[in-house]
């Protein structure tokens, strides 16, 4: 098998005496698609957090692809091909749409602020090549009408693909997404899914949703948590069968599956 992308192993953190996460193990293989899935308070949020380096856990490892980056600090993950999304899409209100693509590729800039400000020749020439990068992307995810209006000014359905987009601009090895579904009508719920594949480049991917159907057609592999712990891993068909499952998340009744059956 291939080595894990993302390697979480005997995770525990605990807030206030509460266990949020509670050895807590999961692994992440190339190009695979990982649903968490829980009740509220099932430590999945905690365990995105601490994946990317918001929350430091007081025992366990995080390892990306074989590298322990369990103390590193999240801008220094993000360096590391890690991306990750918000249950709120955080954006800059003010920038306009073109401007936050672009931002999203400025990492890759050697130029520098001065030689940017001055419009020296390589920093010419690397704007040209974001470009050119901005117009693969908007081939993946139609933003085009939107290019000038200014994040404020966006529904929160296009402002979610605008997240995506900016996401996928950083070409991550890992991608966190954190409730994308949220806040969305259910016509675009019905397309994200859909979105997120294309954007993501096959990067290795773990998503978090309160939409099983949409958490489940999504995904290779769930994974079911509950009062901080896995309490189910495996094929969405196995895991939304599974008794820990229905009685803790489902209230004791089958879940309905990606199709619409129960």
């Amino acid at each position: 098998m291939s080595r894990p992308v993302l390697s979480v192993r005997n995770v525990r953190v605990s807030f206030g005496g509460l266990a949020a996460l509670d050895d807590v193990s999961i692994d992440v293989v190339p190009g695979e698609v990982v649903g968490i899935i829980g009740p509220n308070g099932a430590g999945k949020s905690t365990l995105l957090n601490v994946v990317s380096g918001f929350v430091e856990p007081q025992s366990g490892e995080v390892r990306l692809e074989g590298r322990e980056i369990t103390g590193l600090l999240p801008y220094r993950r993000a360096r590391l091909g890690i991306a990750r999304s918000f249950q709120d899409a955080r954006l800059f209100p003010a920038m306009t749409v073109r401007e936050t693509l672009l931002g999203a590729f400025h990492e890759r800039f050697t130029s520098g602020m001065f030689s940017e400000g001055l419009g020296a020749p390589l920093a010419r020439e690397q704007e040209d090549a974001a470009q050119g990068a901005i117009d693969a992307l908007l081939h993946l995810v139609d933003l085009h009408p939107y290019l000038d209006h200014r994040v404020s000014d966006l529904s929160f359905g296009t402002t979610r693909a605008l997240e995506m987009a900016a996401l996928a601009a950083r070409r991550p090895r890992l991608l966190l997404l954190d409730e994308p579904a949220s806040g969305l009508q259910q016509s675009e719920v019905a397309v994200m899914g859909d979105l997120i594949h294309r954007l993501r480049g096959g990067a290795a991917t773990v998503v978090i949703d309160h939409d099983v159907p949409f958490v489940a057609a999504l995904s290779d592999r769930l994974v079911a948590m509950d009062l901080g712990r896995v309490v189910a891993v495996g094929r969405p068909d196995e895991v939304l069968a599974a008794p820990a499952v229905i009685d803790s998340y489902l209230g004791g009744a089958a879940p309905v599956a990606a199709g619409g059956e129960r």
